[in-house]
């Protein structure tokens, strides 16, 4: 069986949907609500004859066009580490019922669903299994995974549950998926390529992180000088730092720090999109007319393109001989 193309749900700035593309597959709309997200998803991609639906909510499925694969990184705070985990009492949590809904009235070959790690033991395992439920009831065998972001071509410590879904009325044993083979990192310098210096503001910042309870005494602004190639994560109250590898983009992080030629330099937008798959062809499309900081929140919300592309693949080899 041959899969041709796909709806790109929660769209975001297309991290779906570009790995799909590489996948050789073909849009054929999407879906979000986030107007700055769609301004940049309209610059990366040439979007003239697709329409966005918006708030996937509201969606009649009897207007959507007809779809092989549905793709959606659905609204992940809830559930994540770093959220206030109220899963399901949240209105973003509840997403994941409507896209099964669509699932259900649409019966499409295939789906690729993303969330954050802690979606897998949120409320004891409760969350998990209430959607694998739904999902199931929709008419797709499901079965996920977490994968990390840096074992998939990218030095970014990223990880995310990944559910695949085949239609049931496909008669092949879903337990004989293969999950993608692993690919080795890349060197993190071809990723942080910016110019964008650290400012006495944002020094003094980093100061106030090294003299706090937790750090002081650990680090001098020197110090960090001195540490060529490694990133500075001002996580919380924490200062961690990493050799290699950047630690996981977030929409509201704006915190990450790295040292070349013994100068304090900050993690722009245009990086984090790198650092998240897209190529600089595409990264230079928005760099000028997006700003930094919204750059940085899409980026952190957006999919990691290599590992969409590696389990588009994947998919697409399963169905191969069905």
């Amino acid at each position: 069986m041959k899969i041709e193309n796909f709806f790109d749900f929660c769209s975001g700035i297309g991290g779906g949907r570009l790995g799909l593309e590489n996948a050789e597959l073909k849009s054929v709309g999407y879906s979000d609500t986030s107007r700055l997200s769609v301004l940049t998803y309209k610059q990366l991609f040439n979007t003239e004859n697709e329409k966005n639906f918006g708030n996937l909510k509201r969606i009649k499925t009897e207007d959507l066009p007809k779809f092989d694969l549905l793709i959606a990184g659905f609204p992940c705070q809830t559930f994540s580490v770093m959220g206030r985990k109220a899963g399901f009492d949240d209105a973003r949590g509840q997403i994941i019922f409507h896209l099964a809904r669509i699932l259900k009235e649409t019966q499409p070959t295939c789906f690729i669903l993303e969330n954050v790690r802690g979606l897998v033991t949120h409320d004891k395992g409760k969350t998990l299994n209430i959607i694998l439920n739904e999902l199931n009831e929709s008419g797709f065998n499901v079965i996920y995974k977490v994968l990390t972001s840096i074992e998939y071509g990218v030095p970014q410590m990223r990880q995310r549950v990944y559910f695949i879904g085949i239609n049931k009325k496909i008669s092949k044993n879903i337990s004989l998926f293969e999950w993608p083979k692993t690919v080795e990192k890349p060197s993190l310098r071809n990723y942080l390529v910016d110019n964008n210096k650290v400012d006495n503001e944002r020094l003094k910042v980093l100061q106030y992180y090294l003299n706090n309870p937790t750090n002081n005494g650990k680090y001098t602004v020197s110090d960090l000088q001195k540490m060529e190639g490694k990133i500075l994560d001002t996580r919380m109250s924490d200062l961690r730092i990493y050799e290699e590898r950047c630690p996981t983009l977030r929409s509201q992080r704006d915190g990450v720090l790295y040292v070349r030629n013994g100068e304090i330099y900050q993690l722009t937008g245009y990086e984090a999109l790198l650092l998240q798959g897209f190529p600089k062809k595409y990264a230079d499309k928005v760099k000028k007319t997006v700003s930094d900081r919204h750059l940085l929140m899409q980026a952190g919300n957006a999919m990691t393109v290599n590992v969409i592309t590696a389990l588009g693949n994947s998919i697409k080899n399963f169905l191969k001989e069905v």
